[in-house]
């Protein structure tokens, strides 16, 4: 009857401890309250007039080019670096797993076979055993809550890291694209002014052993056709490492081929309407993520100091052992043994207070990056407004610039034809214009480099 006792006495212990397990929780660790931000832009918000708002997704479809979203979303399957942070977010959702599982009672099975005797006196025994065992820690003071805590938002913080690697790496196949066929229309300008240099010089040449101009003019004029040659190998050259750098992004070894560079939708260049300052910063992964390596360090904070608390264990096994002397072999008994343990450290040297320490001091860490990250936000999406409308006014005064030189370019030929003007006149007038021409094709390109730079800042994710 004593043991009947005893063991409901030890039953209702272990429910006890079981429900203060099943009640107690980690507490709420709340998000990080983000630093003072602007209410306002300082540049006006509204976009301009025709421009389309900016999409949530899939930005990089706003400039209507086929051929540019094909490249995007092969990089988005087959990038190197994207692949490696999947494999980064399978890895924190596995040590989420591995940290839940010590919520649960730990149980497992035992077996052994001992032969041997003590003495050459005694005869041989064999001892055969095997059962069961069960432990149990209850999470009475919430610290393997908080650790799941951590690791839950580890995960998330995985996640939203790789959601921003993937606006990164669209945003730089937008940017190499561009840039590529910027230099490729350059190449072509300066082949033009190859050809323009080389009819000026040879009817330089003429004219010198005409005897009207000096061989200055013949030297001037070939110093600056090896100017303009040298300038075509570099755009050649650009163009060339542009398009491996594309490969890089691509995951592919080769660069990519047969590429046309077809038209942009031209109102993708505008100014759009952007979100308010606090928007931006909720939908950025690169600040999202940042926000969760706080709650993940404040979390484990807070396991750090539970250690400052007592542990209770639970322990449960139960076997059978057959002891065998001789020959003979004796009846199997059972053995059962349960009980509760409880330690509460008292003197560890100040290790506990150290980790505290260090955990407070990775928290502080953690906040101040993500007060970095929102700053770093805040300032990227105004830098790359501020960018975009530069590069539009540049390129309205490019494009007024180019309208004069063809204009003039139209008007010296002419007067050629009507033998007003002599073929210099014609060809200065010429070179005149393409050098306009390519600085128009400059003033584009940083145009669509700043709208890329824009859709990145404020799109969000991918």
């Amino acid at each position: 009857m004593s043991f009947i006792i005893k063991k409901h006495r030890t039953l209702i212990a272990i429910a006890a401890l079981a429900l203060l397990g099943g009640c107690s929780h980690a507490p709420f660790v709340a998000p990080p309250m983000p630093a003072v931000t602007p209410e306002a832009w300082s540049f006006e918000a509204k976009g301009d007039s025709g421009s389309k708002p900016l999409a949530a997704t899939a930005w990089w479809k706003d400039f209507g080019n086929t051929e540019l979203n094909a490249l995007v979303e092969s990089a988005l399957l087959a990038n190197t670096d994207l692949r490696i942070a999947a494999t980064r977010v399978a890895q924190a959702r596995a040590l989420v797993d591995t940290v839940q599982a010590d919520h649960y009672p730990q149980l497992g099975l035992g077996a052994g076979l001992q032969r041997g005797r003590n003495s050459s006196a005694d005869p041989k025994t064999t001892q055969a055993r095997a059962g069961l065992r069960a432990s149990w820690e209850p999470d009475i003071f919430g610290d393997k809550g908080l650790a799941s805590l951590a690791a839950e938002k580890d995960a998330e913080g995985a996640e939203l890291t790789r959601q921003a690697m993937r606006v990164a790496i669209a945003a730089e196949v937008m940017t190499s694209y561009f840039d590529a066929r910027s230099l490729a229309q350059r190449q072509a300008v300066a082949y033009d002014g190859i050809a323009t240099l080389e009819r000026l010089t040879d009817v330089t040449r003429r004219r010198f052993e005409a005897g009207q101009i000096s061989k200055l003019d013949i030297d001037r004029l070939t110093a600056e056709l090896g100017q303009e040659r040298a300038n075509a190998a570099q755009l050649k050259g650009a163009h060339e490492v542009r398009l491996r750098q594309m490969a890089v992004l691509l995951g592919a070894a080769h660069p990519p081929v047969g590429l046309t560079f077809p038209a942009t939708d031209n109102a993708a260049t505008g100014m759009p309407a952007v979100v308010l300052p606090i928007e931006l910063l909720e939908r950025r992964p690169d600040v999202r993520g940042p926000a969760r390596a706080v709650e993940a360090a404040v979390a484990r904070l807070g396991v750090a100091k539970r250690d400052l608390y007592p542990r209770i264990a639970l322990d449960w096994s139960g076997g059978k052992e057959r002891l065998g002397v001789g020959n003979g072999s004796a009846s199997p008994t059972t053995v059962v043994g349960y009980g509760m343990a409880l330690s509460l450290p008292i003197f560890d040297g100040g290790r506990i207070r150290a980790n505290i320490e260090i955990h407070e001091g990775k928290a502080q860490e953690a906040m101040l990056a993500y007060e970095k990250a929102m700053l770093s936000a805040l300032a990227d999406a105004e830098t790359a407004v501020v960018q975009l409308a530069a590069a539009s006014d540049g390129v309205s005064a490019l494009e007024s610039t180019q309208t004069a030189g063809a204009a003039a370019l139209s008007k010296s030929e002419r007067l050629f034809n009507a033998g007003l003007v002599d073929i210099n006149t014609v060809l200065d007038t010429r070179r005149s214009y393409l050098k306009a021409r390519d600085g128009l094709l400059q003033g584009q390109g940083a145009q669509l480099a700043a709208a890329v730079a824009v859709r990145r800042a404020f799109a969000g994710r991918v």
